[in-house]
């Protein structure tokens, strides 16, 4: 019993991690699909939810006022609940092309952009993040794809500008770049699952949130490809960010993430059987759901590893580097706030290792728990 937990262990890990992405890629070479891109340039509304944004939001601002894009067809609209100067900030950009939404307490992005998507004009809406910033031509990209009508979904490329101040910024940093070639993979065959706010191009007949207090980014993804319509990744399209610089930060909101999403996955799941969806079910479980609960199977390994002790030097080998591998990342993390260390590169893989999985760990507890809330936190920090 002891062995088969080990090798479902590994089996899972490699599966996860590696496998699916090669089988998104072989399935991508053979089945892939041709985008019609084109020189389109629909009318759009760029939708930014804003809490509490005062130290980011006229940077924001100013770079979408400078886009590459006609100015006729772009509408600008910031929809917040900020208790700050955040819409003092924004009403000095009334008189040009900034529209402000606001709203009286805590109500969550998602119930946010539910009421300003019916106040907003584009024929294709774009969801961005307060700080994050375009690159010029990143509308221009975006809006080509849409020349083809299969598709009704785009996906932007995040890139983190603050790789090199911290383990955790550096960690956030390799993760999207290994988010960003599975979304290249899915995106050969219209079929990405995984995008992120910070640039989300979505056609306003496709806005089906799941409701009012539901409808983030992940959710109108899936929702678009159960409607058998088409998502892409649009890597010209590219977006800057500053990732946080503190654990304690990247947990809290790593946690909020995978609480919130497991309980859209299965909300999600019960609509892909009737009609019932195996590619769109399977694609679901290998990119997502494994991916949230990795924690327990690299737990399952070390203790199933270390029963089989007795059992040959392989075994040996597994339970030894698995231990090594933790105690670098142990080490790391008793590293990280002092502030004159630098962690070496050997400490920083196995530091965010433990930051990420942890944090999945206490995702899933927490949604089973049903303690998530659908406000949103600032992340930089």
């Amino acid at each position: 019993m002891t062995k088969i937990f080990f090798w479902a262990s590994i089996f899972f890990i490699f599966y996860t991690y590696l496998g699916y992405p090669l089988i998104s890629l072989f399935l991508g070479i053979f089945f892939k699909k041709r985008v019609n891109r084109g020189d389109f340039f629909p009318s759009l509304s760029l939708i930014i939810p804003a809490f509490n944004e005062e130290s980011v939001i006229r940077d924001k601002l100013e770079n979408s006022l400078k886009l590459d894009y006609p100015k006729q067809k772009l509408e600008i609209i910031v929809c917040s609940e900020s208790t700050d100067n955040t819409n003092s900030i924004v009403k000095e950009y009334s008189k040009r092309r900034v529209k402000l939404v606001e709203f009286s307490g805590r109500q969550g992005k998602s119930k946010m952009l539910y009421n300003t998507v019916p106040l907003s004009k584009g024929q294709v809406l774009v969801f961005s993040d307060a700080n994050s910033i375009y690159s010029k031509n990143a509308l221009i990209k975006l809006s080509g794809n849409f020349a083809d009508p299969t598709i009704a979904a785009v996906a932007g490329k995040l890139s983190i500008t603050n790789s090199k101040f911290s383990a955790i910024s550096a960690g956030e940093s390799w993760y999207k770049k290994y988010e960003n070639i599975i979304r290249r993979f899915d995106s050969l065959r219209h079929s990405v699952i995984g995008v992120d706010g910070a640039m989300f191009a979505l056609r306003r007949e496709a806005y089906f949130p799941l409701n009012p207090e539901r409808g983030d980014d992940f959710e109108l993804a899936v929702e678009v490809l159960i409607r058998n319509k088409g998502v892409v990744f649009e890597p010209e399209a590219v977006c800057f960010e500053k990732a946080s610089l503190a654990s304690q930060v990247e947990i809290k909101r790593k946690i909020r993430i995978v609480s919130w999403f497991l309980k859209s996955f299965f909300i999600l799941l019960s609509k892909m059987f009737s009609p019932f969806k195996p590619g769109l079910i399977f694609r679901m479980i290998s990119h997502k759901l494994l991916r949230w609960f990795s924690p327990y199977f690299f737990i399952s390994l070390f203790f199933a590893s270390f029963f089989l002790l007795k059992q040959g030097f392989f075994f040996k080998l597994i339970f030894i580097s698995q231990s090594i591998f933790y105690f670098f990342g142990a080490l790391g993390w008793l590293l990280k706030e002092r502030k004159k260390i630098r962690i070496p590169l050997v400490l920083k893989i196995p530091f965010y290792f433990l930051v990420v999985n942890y944090a999945f760990l206490a995702g899933t507890v927490a949604a089973a728990r049903q303690k998530q809330r659908p406000f949103w936190e600032k992340s930089q920090r």
